[in-house]
């Protein structure tokens, strides 16, 4: 039977497992805390289009992740940083409505950002991979799901995912609000 003080060994114990948790992230707090980018470079060469609907993206995909990371990063861009984000997208995958409401197919986008720091050294290395769109779960849910999706709005869905989860790897997690405030100050 647990007591009160079982609990708060509990506690302490968690709270103590969480303080010497090492923090994966290859860039100090200080310096997640002070980066300024300069520019976000974002490049599809070598990337692998694995569907008909991805190869009608080909020309699109990098000036689209590019303004989709810009926003996202739109309070740490500044003209005086000196910091990079180079962004390589390795592949990416989009699958249409219907084959993705029946469980066939998922769209997906993957790459490597890359944080350089001003004299050119790597300082932080991250693998992105997102998803978008999922099976549904009745034959009413896949018919629905077939006439109102598509491979246009998932590759929407995969630049906004991509953009946000880059963010939070880079920069870590937002605060409940926080990224409602960020979008509407800028």
């Amino acid at each position: 039977m647990f007591h009160r003080r079982h609990l708060i060994a509990l506690g302490f114990a968690g709270l103590l497992a969480a303080c010497g948790a090492p923090d994966p992230n290859p860039l100090s707090r200080a310096a997640r805390g002070e980066l300024q980018l300069a520019d976000i470079v974002v490049t599809a060469e070598g990337a692998g289009f694995e569907s008909g609907a991805a190869r009608d993206y080909t020309s699109r995909i990098a000036p689209d992740l590019d303004a989709a990371l810009s926003r996202e990063f739109a309070d740490r861009l500044d003209r005086g940083g000196q910091w990079r984000m180079l962004v390589e997208i390795s592949r990416i995958n989009l699958a249409g409505g219907t084959a993705t409401a029946r469980g066939r197919d998922q769209s997906r986008l993957s790459g490597a950002v890359r944080i350089i720091d001003p004299t050119g050294a790597l300082r932080g290395s991250y693998t992105v991979q997102v998803l978008a769109g999922e099976a549904a779960e009745t034959r009413t849910g896949a018919l629905v799901g077939a006439v109102t999706n598509s491979a246009g709005g998932y590759y929407r869905d995969l630049l906004a995912a991509f953009a946000r989860d880059t963010r939070e790897q880079v920069l870590g997690s937002d605060l409940p609000g926080q990224r409602l405030v960020r979008r509407m100050s800028n």
